[in-house]
């Protein structure tokens, strides 16, 4: 074995090993709660892969059938090797952000994700080898294949992919895509036709990873262009496969999650455009592609948070915005004027626009302004054009080779000295949502889901202090998380998360539910169906608040932003029925209101056979507990319904439903005696 041909290799793998060997300590981080931890598919293991192939890839999370699936994602290939990691190697775990243990191991995830991520630079070099073979360095390790994929691999920018373990669909969706391309090539070169099978394989489970892979329709070809002399018949060939493979992956995809990706967003973090006109949002794309270009030379500061408004809504008057729009304009000549001399520069500019068009915004939206992650294979066409540049237009410059040799290893070492720092300590800040969030909310301090984010962290901990009855740390995070979330309001004022949580903690620290329902009715006019809030105000104003009328003010003002809810109906009918301000013929119309919505509630129906019963209407109240009693066999109702029939001076029916009562609850004194009343009753009579 010619151990000097694979030193390369040898070193783009320990290299990228080492810097991003820090996270394999790290915990579960960002999306990881949606595809990982929190997904019952993946938590299945291998039994939750038919859903995983099934459904939407955030169904996992939000529930087969829930509306919160804006957007429309169908990308299973990654969640399958999380539910494979669960079924194999996962072991109960816990998180700083789970409530409860679940299969996981995290170390496992990271290691895979590294050793993934090395396997792709692997083949992007060996591709990238290919692609330049007509290129001749004056030393390997200053040619452009190595070159290239050394700052790739160490590009700060991709700290978001590697280091956290959601990213591997990423990873996957350009290991396959680089594999299409490379299978191509040696179709070209060496006539394989069994390798149009691997292309088609490839680019279907590339897309299948995530939908990137199909910018590579305009890759591969470009590609073969640029750097190989084809007639049109062998380009069509090379063509069909990977467009067969893409166009599989896309039928799945509409018999899966059908139309999904026409569901509008209605809420600013799904859509940050939504309160910006058509000019603004184009002002905005283009100052966030200025800021890629910035982050491809100078990768700082870096953070996961590029949502409202940690980026604001852009004017064209600003002058940023224009560079952006000269810039791209600027590219996109230099690509065309020089596409037909197959210039470096052309080929370099067309594989990052390529690349970066679906996740630009400009062609539709994907719910954030931008995104480290949405150029991780878009840098390639500034790796390209870094070594190029070190690779063959150096040595232009410098004529003595040694010179030239010092000169272009210092250039190459700095740089990825520089990013590989950059890399190591970012890495750190993934470790888990605390840091992340801890660290990331001083860069996008003006986030509105930046600071709900980092202050629902700190909500959480207190939660746990609060479970080992540590009041005083308890009330410390939630001191510490009051000013986050007042800023998350202050920058979105119909934040929900940020507005029920920091009513609940006036009421944790202070027993202010006033101001907690203040806040909860603040949500309510723009997502009425918030379910914490429903579960909270019942459970708070049934158990800790004794002020009818105020309870009943509260559940009207709930009543009138959801109508369609039973719950206010109910409560105020209980109002009526168990309090000072008793009117049993209010109960009934309450009640009525509340079983039009859930004719099948065995308490209500229980509750509003007794109220009949209260204001003498025996007829009417038998029929409701009758209802009842078809739902589930209960004493109580069984002994209203005796009840009802005493009343009337009917003692055969009282006795036979005292005695069904009595049947199912044995023990119960009351029932015994309504029993012995019956039948001394009867004998009287």
């Amino acid at each position: 074995m010619n151990l000097k041909k694979y030193t390369p290799h040898i070193i783009i793998t320990i290299f990228a090993f080492i810097i991003y060997a820090n996270t394999l300590g790290h915990q579960y981080a960002l999306d990881d709660k949606m595809t990982y931890w929190k997904n019952e598919f993946v938590q299945e293991g291998v039994g939750g892969i038919k859903d995983i192939l099934s459904y939407d890839t955030m169904a996992g999370m939000f529930g087969k059938d829930s509306k919160e699936l804006e957007g429309g994602r169908y990308r299973p290939l990654s969640l399958i090797t999380f539910a494979l990691e669960v079924e194999l190697f996962g072991k109960p775990t816990t998180d700083v952000s789970a409530k409860q243990e679940f299969m996981g191991n995290p170390g496992l995830s990271h290691f895979i994700n590294i050793i993934l991520y090395c396997i792709s630079l692997l083949i992007l070099f060996k591709t990238l080898t290919k692609l330049f073979r007509d290129y001749k360095p004056k030393f390997w390790y200053l040619g452009i294949p190595f070159i290239a994929t050394m700052l790739f691999a160490a590009h700060p920018l991709h700290t978001e992919i590697v280091a956290n373990i959601k990213g591997r669909d990423e990873i996957l969706a350009f290991l396959f895509s680089i594999a299409a391309l490379n299978s191509i090539l040696n179709y070209i070169d060496h006539n394989k036709k069994t390798e149009l099978i691997n292309a088609f394989v490839f680019i279907f489970l590339g897309s299948m990873s995530k939908e990137i892979s199909i910018t590579f329709l305009a890759v591969i070809p470009i590609s073969i262009y640029f750097f190989r002399k084809e007639k049109l018949p062998k380009y069509i060939i090379s063509f069909v496969p990977i467009l067969a493979g893409a166009l599989l992956y896309l039928i799945i995809r509409q018999l899966v999650i059908g139309d999904q990706a026409d569901i509008a967003a209605t809420q600013l973090m799904n859509d940050p455009f939504l309160e910006a006109t058509t000019g603004q949002r184009y002002a905005t794309i283009f100052y966030t592609l200025l800021l890629y270009l910035k982050l491809l030379i100078f990768p700082h500061p870096l953070t996961w948070d590029y949502y409202p408004y940690h980026i604001g809504i852009m004017q064209w008057s600003d002058w940023t915005v224009l560079l952006g729009l000269v810039l791209y304009l600027a590219l996109g000549i230099v690509a065309i004027l020089r596409l037909k001399k197959k210039s470096i520069y052309s080929f370099a500019i067309i594989i990052y626009l390529a690349t970066l068009s679906i996740t630009s915004n400009i062609l539709f939206s994907i719910g954030a302004f931008m995104s480290e992650r949405f150029i991780f294979v878009s840098l390639l066409g500034f790796c390209i054009v870094v070594a190029y540049l070190i690779s063959e237009k150096l040595p232009l410059k410098i004529n003595h080779l040694q010179n030239y040799r010092k000169t272009g290893l210092t250039i190459t070492i700095l740089i990825l000295l520089a990013f590989s720092v950059k890399t190591v300590s970012r890495n750190s800040v993934w470790e888990n949502n605390l840091t992340l969030f801890g660290h990331d909310v001083k860069v996008s301090s003006n986030s509105a889901k930046g600071n709900s984010s980092y202050a629902s962290e700190l909500y959480k901990l207190s939660e746990d202090a609060e479970a080992v009855g540590d009041t005083l740390l308890r009330n410390e995070y939630l001191e510490k998380a009051i000013p986050y979330f007042e800023k998350a309001i202050e920058i979105y004022p119909q934040y929900s998360e940020a507005l029920v949580r920091l009513g609940n903690i006036h009421y944790k620290l202070n027993g202010d539910y006033k101001t907690m329902f203040d806040y909860y009715i603040r949500t309510l006019r723009t997502n009425p169906l918030n379910s914490d809030i429903w579960n909270n105000t019942i459970g708070v104003l049934t158990y800790n608040v004794d002020e009818p009328l105020y309870e009943k003010n509260i559940w009207l003002q709930y009543m009138s932003f959801a109508p369609e809810r039973a719950e206010p109906y109910t409560q105020i009918g209980d109002l009526h029925y168990f309090t000072e301000i008793a009117n049993p013929d209010s109960a009934v119309y309450y009640y009525e209101k509340a079983i039009e919505i859930t004719p099948q509630n065995f308490e209500l129906l229980f509750r509003l056979g007794v109220t009949y019963g209260n204001i003498g209407e025996f007829i009417t109240a038998r029929e409701y507990l009758q209802k009842a009693a078809s739902i589930k066999e209960d004493a109580e109702v069984f002994r209203y319904l005796g009840i009802t029939y005493g009343m009337e001076g009917n003692d055969t029916m009282a006795l036979e439903y005292f005695e069904k009562a009595l049947k199912l609850n044995p023990g119960n004194i009351i029932l015994k005696q309504n029993v012995e009343v019956a039948k001394d009753r009867l004998n009287h009579n």
